[in-house]
């Protein structure tokens, strides 16, 4: 979750920052794709339970590259530039933090539950 959290910000201050569109692709890279492969690979030798973990796993990273972006946009103070969609913006922001909140809230139950039930 760290690094998916660091992929995010990361990603975000590459882009306003106008540094090198290919930061992204690494931060995809780096957040996203080794869970999303090692799942492809556990699924096709059948150990679907181990792939399903690691697809939780790919699930947790998207929600955290998300929310660390919201919230990186937040703090350096990206705004629009009509007072208008300011106030559209303000809701909007709101919103995506606590529905990224949420589902992240979501995964930490059902990974607690499934430990304390012994699914995994």
């Amino acid at each position: 979750m760290v690094l998916a959290l660091a992929s995010g910000s990361a990603g975000v201050l590459a882009f306003t920052g106008g540094t090198s569109v290919a930061l992204v692709g690494v931060m995809v890279a780096v957040a996203l794709m080794p869970p999303l492969v090692v799942s492809g690979l556990l699924f096709g030798a059948g150990y679907n339970d181990a792939a399903l973990g690691a697809l939780l796993l790919v699930v947790t990273n998207v929600i955290c590259v998300n929310l660390a972006g919201v919230v990186t946009f937040v703090i350096q103070g990206v705004r629009p530039r009509r007072w208008l969609e300011a106030t559209q913006a303000r809701q909007t922001t709101r919103w995506a933090v606590a529905v990224w909140l949420f589902l992240l809230g979501v995964l930490i139950v059902v990974v607690t539950l499934s430990e304390v039930l012994g699914l995994n």
